[in-house]
């Protein structure tokens, strides 16, 4: 019979690239560094920057898996289980991802609002193009919402101040007008020796592996920049 090449082993199999944020040699697969960023998200009390080109690959990355099972005969049975357990898994891990977002998109709307107007063009997005559109249609949707039942049936509700019918200038008992609550610990765990930093008038110098429970925001920067991974 015809000599047929060795099937691609599955994604999480493979280690493909580097991470580009890590300064030691580990490689990680696209799908290890994908349960990085989705437990991140878990556990980060605020919302961290989309992983945009990271879910952009993982996605391309999955079709491709999808299209050699299509190509796999009757004799590769059990990797094909592999290729649809390893699908069945980073797709719930992706959509885990893109879920819990959408969760603190709606808790904290005017606040990532506001971060969205303010923030600098040079820094990484905050928030993916579909996001953004979910973001302003959900506003806009409230506002509608209280429009209609609060300010409708009010008399000369027009002759109020604008700032005062608009959600966004609200006062702070609005339910969208929520904050992240970076006093909040959380574990974390060093990947790489961290910059020192002060916490409650001591110096902490985390070294690889170190696992310590902290205040978010004294290590969110360690955070942001891949230092720290938060369990």
């Amino acid at each position: 019979s015809r000599h047929r090449p060795p099937p691609a082993l599955p994604l999480s199999f493979c280690r493909v690239m580097a991470d580009p944020s890590s300064s030691d040699d580990v490689a990680l697969t696209d799908i290890e560094l994908l349960q990085a960023a989705w437990i991140n998200e878990l556990r980060a009390p605020e919302l961290l920057p989309h992983e945009h080109e990271l879910v952009l690959r993982v996605k391309e990355q999955v079709a491709e898996q999808e299209a050699r099972v299509e190509e796999l005969d009757e004799r590769d049975s059990l990797l094909r289980s592999l290729y649809e357990m390893d699908n069945e898994r980073t797709n719930y891990q992706l959509r885990s991802y893109l879920r819990t977002r959408l969760e603190k998109l709606t808790k904290m709307a005017i606040f990532i609002a506001r971060r969205q107007g303010e923030a600098d063009a040079e820094a990484r997005p905050l928030l993916s193009r579909p996001e953004q559109n979910f973001l302003g249609k959900y506003l806009a949707l409230y506002q509608d919402h209280i429009d209609a039942e609060a300010w409708s049936s009010l008399q000369h509700a027009e002759q109020l101040p604008e700032q005062l019918r608009q959600i966004a200038t609200a006062a702070a008992g609005n339910p969208l007008n929520v904050t992240p609550d970076l006093s909040a610990h959380v574990f974390c765990t060093a990947r790489r020796a961290c910059e020192r930093f002060t916490f409650h008038d001591e110096v902490v110098e985390l070294q690889p592996g170190d696992t310590v429970l902290l205040p978010y925001e004294p290590i969110r920067h360690l955070v942001l920049d891949g230092s720290v991974q938060l369990t």
